[in-house]
């Protein structure tokens, strides 16, 4: 059964940013911390010393442990090299060693690797996602009994079918047992959902048309309930969210930076996202700094821009970000000097830790691009 284009959903009129009432004060000064973490920004006594869980020496084999339930990750990265696959327990806290992602039936050289991606559905799978050779690939792990599938191709004519050019960058949502895909090729979104009930992709539809979202040159997604969002980074460098609601089906495009402003005078240079319950937060580089925007869809407003480095304190030029939601703590992952570095946002507690070397931990490679996900 092939799925409808684009989500199934249409077109909806963007009157108001992200579907979400437009507060009183708008502006740069319209709220100086993300919802519901002012208390991460503005408590930088509380932080901690160390974001990334250090080996500890408990008798816990690292390489079983980041399999057991629990608050966990694994990640998808890559080097000159080729793939790289590694995993935390913040349990437990351990990180395992880095290791080569198979290779079994893969049809694409890992030296062409241009974007990675990576997703959880609820079954307990994880989706290893690559742009390479112009088209797009996949290979998946059960998290159960560690087993990776072969290499399979999202571009091919049997599943997907080819996008309308080489996609620059993916990123990758997902939602219950369904794993949106998406692609950004010469400025435009296209999408598709790979739905692990039925074995069945849907074909690309074009999000920034569906939505009419303004030509992007980074993409960035998130889900909340029953809605995907889709971060984007315009041309005048104003930050984008397309929402595709499954329960109205529609789309429809707001601009956050409408609201906030701009998080600094500098560029935006590097998007992530990652939702917690209702919340979108959209983390952003630009001045070698962090900064943080949060979007409550139940409650209605906007809030941000916070920033991160004054609680987190500074890394320098940061190369890649990646940020991912575990119960109510927020994970932020970033690459500087090729090196791979770990903060969290605990949002019951109220406190942001300071940064983890993770490559100092377990001795990870250079590396030149990573993407996280919940496990």
């Amino acid at each position: 059964m092939r799925l409808r284009h684009a989500l199934g959903l249409t077109a909806a009129a963007a009157t108001v940013v992200l579907g979400l009432p437009v507060p009183a004060v708008a502006g740069p000064a319209a709220a100086a911390t993300p919802p519901g973490a002012g208390r991460h920004i503005q408590e930088q006594a509380r932080t901690t010393p160390a974001g990334a869980p250090a080996q500890l020496l408990t008798g816990i084999d690292p390489r079983t442990a980041v399999f057991q339930p629990g608050e966990r990750v694994q990640v998808l990265a890559a080097n000159e090299s080729g793939l790289l696959n590694s995993g935390a327990h913040y349990g437990y806290g351990v990180w395992a060693t880095f290791s080569t992602v198979p290779a079994a039936n893969r049809s694409f050289a890992e030296n062409t690797v241009t974007s990675t991606a990576i997703g959880t559905t609820t079954d307990g799978v994880v989706h290893n996602v690559v742009a390479a050779d112009s088209r797009v690939f996949i290979a998946d792990r059960n998290m159960s009994n560690r087993r990776w599938s072969p290499w399979g191709e999202i571009t091919a004519a049997g599943a997907a079918g080819p996008l309308p050019g080489a996609p620059q960058q993916i990123a990758v949502a997902a939602m219950g047992c369904k794993l949106h895909v998406l692609a950004l090729v010469d400025g435009d979104v296209y999408q598709a959902t790979g739905d692990w009930n039925t074995g069945t992709w849907s074909g690309w539809g074009d999000v920034s048309s569906a939505a009419d979202l303004p030509p992007v040159t980074r993409i960035a997604a998130a889900v909340t309930g029953n809605s995907l969002h889709v971060v984007g980074l315009g041309l005048d460098d104003g930050v984008y969210v397309a929402d595709g609601d499954y329960d109205r089906g529609t789309w429809g495009t707001g601009e956050p930076t409408s609201v906030l402003g701009l998080p600094s005078a500098a560029p935006i240079d590097e998007l992530s996202a990652a939702a917690i319950g209702s919340k979108l937060h959209i983390v952003a580089v630009a001045g070698d700094r962090l900064y943080q925007a949060s979007g409550d869809y139940a409650a209605g407003a906007w809030a941000g821009w916070g920033d991160l480095t004054a609680a987190t304190g500074s890394l320098g030029p940061v190369e890649r970000v990646a940020a991912v939601a575990i119960g109510n703590k927020l994970h932020l992952y970033a690459l500087v000097g090729r090196r791979m570095y770990n903060a969290t946002g605990d949002y019951d507690r109220g406190a942001w830790s300071g940064w983890g070397n993770v490559t100092a931990a377990v001795d990870a490679p250079g590396l030149t691009d990573l993407s996280v996900t919940a496990a």
